[in-house]
Formats: C-alpha cells, structure tokens, sequence
C-alpha cells in the first residue's frame, strides 16, 4: 500500500512539474509592450529583412548626397 501511495504521490508530482514548465513556457513566449513604438522595435530587431529589399535599400542610400555641413563648421573651418 505505501507503494502505491508514493507512486501515485510522485506521478501526481510530475503532473504538477510538468503544468507549470507548460505555464512557463506560455508566459515567456508573451511580452507586453508599454507603447506602439517599443513593439515596433521588438518586431523589426527580430524579424530579418529580405534579401532583395535589403539590397534595393542599398542602392537607394548609396544615391544619395552626404549632407550639407552645418553653418558654424563652414565659418570655422572644421
């Protein structure tokens, strides 16, 4: 009988382990974002760009002008 006991005590254990590893898993893949912008930030650091708009956006800054120096670095030389 005290067998039993242990047995149905330690299977009962490992329901609960195992409930709680899934409760884990399921609140660690959930992530709450103050604002719309910090998401955003989430989303675009963890989603890779596709390779042939990563390379037309190449192109596209690679046409364009350096920026004008500012006034007070043209009357002071630097």
């Amino acid at each position: 009988m005290d067998r039993q006991k242990k047995l149905i005590s330690q299977t009962k254990t490992e329901q609960v382990e195992q409930s709680l590893t899934q409760q884990q898993s399921s609140e660690t893949s959930q992530k709450e974002f103050a604002t719309a912008e910090e998401m955003l930030r989430h989303d675009a650091a963890h989603t890779p760009v596709p390779p042939a708009i990563a390379e037309r956006l190449e192109q596209s800054l690679a046409q364009l002008r350096p920026p004008a120096r500012s006034w007070w670095r043209r009357i002071l030389g630097h």
